[in-house]
């Protein structure tokens, strides 16, 4: 073997090397991020423990601290994660062909997902409320966005000319955003409200919010 093919041999091996520790790292973080989305969801932020964490993911309780710093690092982890997920999931339901059947489809799916992850959204509401580091480092690391979803099924019955002339998407969607966090703070997870008053209560905001934007 010439001098060259043999160094060429070792960056081979070499890349290998740090391409297989790679893989390993993002194994590990993905395990890490599933089992830290259980504990978290089964015994809230401050129940839950690293160890748990770790022995639930099966790796060393070290690779917390090393791949995201701690507990709080990783629960914001499982936030973008999560973010990630739900944004490149498709709507469940086909585009609609007025603006009141389609926020309504919206609203009515987006409020059995949220159901659907309860107990995960009261640990970043309750975390965001007493621990003003974690509300800090949320807002620097997890970017606020639009669901861009419903802007383009909004955008597609504006450009079909069945909204009204001034009518600004992004704000329509931003509104019904604001609105959609609200209600399930203040009605599901403080007063606890039932499912057949969100969806009574949703369903009727939608319908009059979109009589201001559908064209007579």
């Amino acid at each position: 073997m010439t001098e060259t093919s043999h160094t060429k041999t070792q960056k081979d091996d070499s890349n290998a090397h740090i391409k297989g520790k790679k893989r390993d790292r993002s194994a590990s973080e993905e395990r890490l991020i599933n089992a830290g989305r259980e504990i978290f969801s089964k015994h809230g932020f401050d129940g839950a423990t690293t160890r748990m964490i770790a022995k639930k993911a099966d790796v060393n309780e070290s690779l917390i601290a090393r791949y995201f710093e701690g507990k709080e690092g990783l629960l914001i982890a499982i936030i973008e994660k999560f973010l990630e997920e739900t944004n490149h999931l498709e709507l469940p339901y086909p585009p609609q062909k007025t603006l009141g059947d389609e926020l309504e489809a919206y609203v009515l799916q987006r409020l059995e997902y949220g159901c659907g992850h309860e107990d995960f959204a009261k640990i970043i509401f309750v975390q965001a409320l007493v621990n003003k580091q974690f509300k800090k480092r949320v807002r620097e690391t997890v970017p606020l966005q639009l669901d861009e979803r419903l802007v383009n099924r909004v955008q597609a019955l504006a450009d079909q000319n069945k909204l009204q002339p001034n009518a600004n998407v992004l704000e329509l969607c931003q509104d019904l955003d604001i609105y959609m966090d609200g209600i399930f703070f203040f009605e599901r997870i403080l007063h606890e409200s039932s499912n057949e008053e969100l969806i009574a209560q949703t369903v009727r905001f939608a319908r009059k919010y979109a009589k201001l934007y559908e064209k007579n």
